[in-house]
């Protein structure tokens, strides 16, 4: 399964829209199929985006099966908030094309850091 960059955004914005820090394991994003949310949600865990607990596999205890996520990490605010700086997120697309599907999530990063600085005139 390929990582889609515009579901973790969602996915991040739909974590901080919630007003309780609570077990969600089933959130709904419009337009994505409930599998690829979850794979997204396991993916986020392991970058450090979200406050997840982890299921591993009974029988090794390494493999991740599932995680059960309460929220945003710091990491996953801070991602958040630079990609909505002033548009930032929008001259990433134009950047990089309107589908961020496709782009390392540590260019994307970078690039919102360097457009914030810019536009701060840090």
């Amino acid at each position: 399964m390929k990582r889609d960059m515009d579901l973790i955004i969602k996915i991040l914005e739909f974590y901080e829209s919630r007003e309780e820090v609570s077990a969600d394991t089933n959130p709904e994003i419009t337009g994505y199929e409930k599998g690829v949310v979850a794979y997204h949600i396991r993916r986020m865990y392991e970058a450090g985006l979200l406050d997840a607990e982890a299921v591993t596999s009974s029988t090794t205890k390494t493999r991740l099966v599932n995680v059960i996520p309460f929220g945003l990490t710091w990491e996953g605010h801070e991602f958040l908030d630079s990609m909505r700086q002033k548009g930032v997120g929008k001259i990433i697309r134009k950047k990089l094309g309107e589908t961020l599907s496709h782009v390392p999530f540590l260019l994307i990063k970078e690039l919102a850091l360097s457009i914030g600085r810019e536009k701060l005139g840090i």
